[in-house]
């Protein structure tokens, strides 16, 4: 006769668990297509009110072409900002402030940075002592891509915000609409904002941002100071979607925006972005028709629900504590202080360590056993992301083409998540066969004790992530409680910490597949199997779950095998390459470059199939190792010429003024100079050390518009200055000898290699 564990004690406890999974199943499909934007709304709807619909005139004209900083789209897309704002009623001006933004382990960035201040006046501006509100986004774009999302889609919203802000007549407070320019070069014109007006002039600042094309608009950072600013946007739209895990982990990477200027300045205010088509991000396809309205409705009344509530409200008296928030389904989003998470999550443990001192009494469970369970189910978690990293790196091996995509991510990255997914499955169904012979108090015990020890140790180091684990054990307590008394498991009430942890895992697990990429997907599927934790007692009244997980594992092999198979190139999913055109006049060589793992089908037409490898981080410090290289037939390229404006000494000390002129117009200009020669350098106004650069050897600076600058030397020394200018994609000239690009290929997105460009390079010594 087979033992029949205790926890199938009861009538027809499988098909129970069946039903009873088969609903959790159903309730995290329920959440994932809850995660949603609201439908776009049509122009024909009140000017009172926000339409997606409405924005698309200005979508058009700003994504027409790339933007970057200091370009004639540049100037044409903030004219037309300009235009516009005033057109809807704004008090507009245009503020130009020169900028050098020396970051640690970069080239020093100098730039002029013109940002446009649009201002809608107040009906009671002194409701916050004078303090306004503050919206921003950012016009320019990078070279590679139109902006349409990023940030087109902010920008236009802005727009027809102002519109909806005057259609319904204003609100009690200043609303300034801020769009600054060089976000894409490390938010330059927020720092000349900042360093000109610092940030005591606003009660709150609203940031809005893109790293895609569609999805729903998240809030995933905050000041510190965040309670009074997540209750306004908990009821600003129809999808308040938010959650302070994501704060907490925001905060903890090296990403930066234009909230980041203010944040670190020490302004109150929150950010948000949308996500999600992660391939469209800095790409020839983010453009207009690529945009999802959808994302845009979402973005525009979110703005103007947060311009409601914030503009009636005396901004400094905003409840400055620190909260918990997360959203439920997208549609409520649940927020308390974060002392109320402390006090939850002490009620919490205590509780459990009462059930479980009385559950020893009763003889219903052990400490070893409950224990033996927890580290069972932790070391599941560990285990899964392990043989995630582990089963990534060997589709890397049989689809090397992969790395050819920005992050490794592939197109049809949904094959690769159900293929994980499947794989933590298998994982969960392994444990509940090892764990079957458990018996019911014990197994619920164990679960809800990994929960227990991960919420301490959440409260104390990250507490806006206290409410993944507090809610989920909260809800465990009964199913232990009835398993303490009656040594069964009460599959109904089994059922309820799983029910909980679903509704909360899902949407934070689908979001980290898309904010990490699947290259990261074993942090996401730990959390996968950490959630399954809780279900495990409906998963050990399954019969034979070895055979079940065998099942799934060839499930799993299924998907890997089809996701491998349709991960290829086509011109609906074009690989990604980069081709530089490099003249250097002090060598007198020519190189075709690029940052790409491999040749493909056009950069080979020059590389050939054998190029050479090497580091030029050195000479370049845009150019990321390695780069392949491979002779160019030479042009006549115009080189970049050095003038020397003034030179003069004294007290030891040589000073020279220098101006870098770019005969091609080059968009970016390179100019690096030795540390052991040159002492100090001046550029916008900002003395940059050379005992401090961090880039080895050199002081580099990297110009967009006018290049000058004044270094300092010993008396008698000579400087050489190592000078390059770059342009925006490949000229006439250079096109001409590799060709066009086939269908299947694409312009690299900036940001993660050496995208199109031809560089003249040559050396002055003064």
């Amino acid at each position: 006769m087979t033992d029949v564990p205790a926890v199938h004690r009861g009538s027809r406890p499988p098909v129970v668990a069946v039903v009873l999974l088969a609903a959790l199943v159903a309730l995290g499909a329920l959440s994932l297509l809850a995660f949603r934007p609201p439908a776009a709304a049509p122009a024909d709807v009140p000017p009172a009110e926000f339409s997606a619909a409405r924005v698309d005139g200005d979508l058009r004209e700003i994504a027409r072409r790339p933007h970057p900083l200091g370009t004639p789209d540049n100037d044409r897309v903030r004219d037309h900002v300009v235009a516009a704002a005033r057109a809807a009623g704004a008090d507009v001006r245009v503020e130009v402030g020169d900028v050098a933004l020396a970051d640690p382990g970069k080239a020093v960035r100098v730039a002029v940075a013109r940002n446009v201040v649009a201002t809608v006046p107040g009906t009671d501006p002194g409701l916050s002592g004078g303090r306004a509100l503050l919206l921003v986004s950012h016009y320019d774009s990078v070279p590679t891509g139109p902006g349409a999302a990023d940030d087109g889609a902010a920008v236009a919203s802005m727009l027809e915000a102002i519109r909806v802000l005057k259609a319904s007549g204003g609100v009690r407070n200043d609303v300034v609409f801020l769009f600054t320019d060089g976000e894409e070069l490390g938010s330059l014109g927020a720092r000349s904002f900042v360093r000109k007006h610092g940030v005591d002039e606003f009660g709150a600042v609203l940031n809005w941002e893109a790293r895609g094309s569609r999805g729903p608009v998240v809030m995933f950072e905050t000041s510190t100071a965040n309670a009074g600013l997540v209750d306004a946007f908990a009821g600003a739209s129809s999808r308040p979607i938010a959650n302070s895990l994501a704060y907490e982990v925001y905060r903890r990477m090296p990403n930066y925006t234009d909230f980041t200027v203010f944040r670190d300045a020490g302004a109150t205010g929150l950010n948000a972005a949308f996500i999600e088509s992660v391939h469209d991000y800095h790409s020839p396809n983010d453009d207009v028709d690529t945009l999802d309205r959808d994302t845009v409705q979402h973005h525009g009344e979110s703005m103007t629900g947060l311009i409601a509530a914030l503009g009636e409200r005396d901004l400094r008296t905003l409840d400055s504590r620190t909260a918990v928030y997360f959203d439920v389904f997208g549609r409520v989003l649940v927020h308390y202080p974060a002392w109320v998470a402390l006090v939850l999550a002490a009620v919490a443990v205590v509780a459990l360590g009462l059930l479980v001192v009385a559950g020893v009494r009763r003889g219903r469970l052990r400490v070893g056993g409950a224990a033996a369970v927890a580290g069972t189910a932790f070391g599941a978690v560990v285990v899964t992301a392990a043989l995630c990293f582990g089963l990534w790196w060997l589709v890397t091996l049989v689809r090397p083409g992969l790395a050819a995509l920005p992050l490794s991510e592939p197109y049809d990255r949904g094959w690769f998540i159900a293929a994980f997914t499947a794989v933590a499955v298998v994982v969960l169904l392994l444990v509940s066969k090892l764990l079957r012979g458990r018996n019911p108090a014990e197994l619920i015990a164990g679960g809800l004790l990994l929960v227990a020890v991960l919420l301490v140790a959440v409260a104390v180091f990250v507490p806006g992530a206290t409410y993944l684990f507090q809610w989920p054990l909260l809800a465990g307590l009964p199913a232990l409680w009835w398993a303490v008394r009656r040594d069964t498991a009460g599959l109904p009430l089994a059922a309820l910490a799983p029910a909980v942890t679903v509704a909360l895992f899902a949407p934070v697990v689908s979001t980290l597949t898309v904010a990490l990429g699947i290259k990261l997907v074993g942090v996401a599927m730990a959390l996968v199997v950490l959630a399954g934790v809780v279900v495990l007692p409906l998963l050990a009244v399954l019969p034979r779950p070895g055979l079940l997980a065998a099942a799934a594992s060839v499930v799993a092999l299924a998907l890997f095998t089809t996701s491998a198979l349709v991960s290829g190139f086509d011109e609906h999913e074009p690989r990604p390459d980069g081709l530089v055109y490099l003249r250097d006049v002090t060598t007198g060589q020519s190189s075709w470059l690029t940052g790409d793992p491999e040749p493909d089908d056009w950069t080979g037409r020059v590389l050939g199939t054998d190029p050479e490898r090497l580091s030029l981080t050195r000479e370049f410090p845009l150019l990321r190792d390695p780069v392949l290289r491979a002779p160019a037939p030479p042009l006549p390229l115009a080189e970049p010429s050095v003038t020397t404006l003034a030179d003069t000494t004294a007290d030891g000390v040589r000073t020279v003024r220098l101006r870098v002129d770019s005969a091609r117009r080059g968009w970016r200009v390179q100019v690096s100079l030795p540390r052991d020669v040159v002492r100090a350098c001046t550029a916008a106004d900002q003395r940059v050390e050379s005992a401090a650069a961090t880039v080895p050897a050199n002081l580099v600076f990297e110009f967009y518009g006018g290049a000058e600058l004044t270094c300092e030397a010993p008396a008698g020394a000579e400087i050489p200055v190592d000078v390059a200018d770059f342009s925006l994609g490949l000229p006439p000239e250079v096109e001409a000898l590799v060709g066009p690009r086939p269908e299947g290929t694409i312009q690299v997105p900036s940001g993660y290699r050496a995208v199109d460009s031809a560089i003249v390079r040559r050396v002055v010594r003064i």
